[in-house]
């Protein structure tokens, strides 16, 4: 390779590749540290890091090594690699290509897991019979962890989805680093405090055991085990396990699952809720029946004698004076009114228009109208006449006047 001109970044990465493949040491090199972040693809491949107090190095070890073990490596884990070193080209990125692995002892991280463990379970904390239940049906959920990560998505994403009705309290803290500690005991007690929340929601996504160990210290299980709301611990994936999943009333595998626990689905409610009730129906329904064949059983009786039949004959002869009243009163108003209304009637016929021509009288009307008056009639006017069955033109010859005396 010419040192005056410029490498591009692949030429650079196969070189370094190269240079570590030729190395005698670094094809067949033992390793010993702790394993961290340990994952188990779906293809069979694993990959993990080895880390002692000052350092760290990427590992993978292929399905067909992996075959080989005789045990389940885990985060904590002391262990001894056989391996190659070398390259990766297409991230630039060293690591160790693993090609066995047997136990090397304990990690520190996981001694202090199990001695915090011993003590905890000592003193109680894990007991079962503490746990507090879930509320099945509850109003508000409390949800303590990072703002900004994915996990307060998934909770509220599917908290919303299963009961838009379900309200929800976010008390935001660090999940990792220096201040995670203090900030997750706070938001357990702020959601105390508030004491809305009917349940709460603790965790994170998946991670490293660096990563997660903000929920393996001591301080977080006690404001956990303090916690007068029950707590659904969610920290990392399915295979990450922490002090808080202990303690906690409840442990899920995933933040998702959590939301999934913690709030019912609002359909599956309102069928339970009508299933129950057609139950309650129905038994009201069956007692009713039951009872009723019962007093049926009872009056048909000979040695009981019907309630309903021995007022019927106390009060017969009553009853009957009283229809008998009743039924006279009732003649005698129909016949008062029917005179009333016989002398009403004969009062309107003298008064009737009609009656009077039919006696023999007529009435004068003029184009204005119902004449009452000689003094209106001018000779020559037409007028009619209206009589009983019928009317007549007539013309004025001649107009006399009453004096008046």
């Amino acid at each position: 390779m010419q040192p005056d001109r410029a490498l591009s970044v692949s030429e650079l990465n196969e070189y370094v590749r190269r240079l570590l493949a030729g190395d005698a040491l670094l094809r067949n090199v033992v390793v010993t540290g702790e394993i961290s972040g340990y994952k188990h693809h779906v293809s069979g491949h694993r990959y993990f890091s080895l880390k002692d107090a000052g350092a760290r190095v990427q590992c993978v070890m292929f399905r067909q090594s992996a075959m080989g073990l005789t045990f389940q490596p885990q985060d904590g884990m002391q262990v001894r690699v056989q391996a190659s070193a070398s390259l990766f080209p297409r991230d630039g990125i060293y690591q160790l290509y693993v090609n066995s692995m047997q136990k090397a002892g304990v990690g520190d991280l996981y001694q202090k897991f199990e001695a915090l463990k011993r003590k905890l379970t000592a003193e109680g904390l894990f007991d079962p019979a503490i746990k507090k239940e879930i509320p099945l049906k509850p109003r508000y959920i409390g949800i303590a962890t990072s703002r900004t990560g994915a996990a307060l998505r998934d909770m509220v994403r599917i908290a919303r989805r299963r009961n838009p009705r379900v309200g929800v309290i976010i008390a935001p803290c660090s999940v990792q680093g220096a201040e995670a500690v203090s900030e997750i005991v706070q938001a357990l007690e702020k959601l105390n405090r508030d004491g809305r929340a009917d349940v709460i929601l603790l965790g994170r996504g998946g991670g490293s055991i660096e990563d997660l160990w903000a929920f393996n210290e001591e301080a977080v299980a006690r404001a956990i085990a303090a916690s007068e709301i029950p707590v659904i611990s969610c920290v990392g994936h399915e295979t990450d396990f922490t002090i808080a999943d202990f303690v906690a009333d409840v442990r899920a595998a995933t933040p998702s699952m959590a939301a999934e626990i913690a709030v019912p689905v609002l359909a599956d409610l309102q069928r339970s809720l009508d299933t129950a009730m057609r139950r309650v129906s129905a038994g009201l329904t069956q007692c009713n029946r039951l009872r009723r064949a019962e007093l049926m059983r009872v009056c048909a009786s000979p040695l009981f004698k019907n309630p309903a039949q021995v007022l019927i004959d106390g009060r017969r002869s009553a009853l009957d004076g009283l229809w008998e009243r009743c039924r006279s009163a009732q003649t005698a108003r129909l016949e008062r009114l029917g005179n009333h209304l016989e002398r009403v009637s004969v009062k309107l016929d003298a008064l009737n228009p009609a009656g009077v021509l039919e006696r023999g009288y007529a009435y004068v009307s003029t184009d204005a109208g119902v004449c009452t008056s000689a003094a209106s009639l001018d000779k020559g006017m037409q007028v009619e006449l209206h009589l009983r069955d019928g009317r007549a033109s007539a013309e004025i010859l001649e107009t006399k006047l009453t004096e008046k005396k």
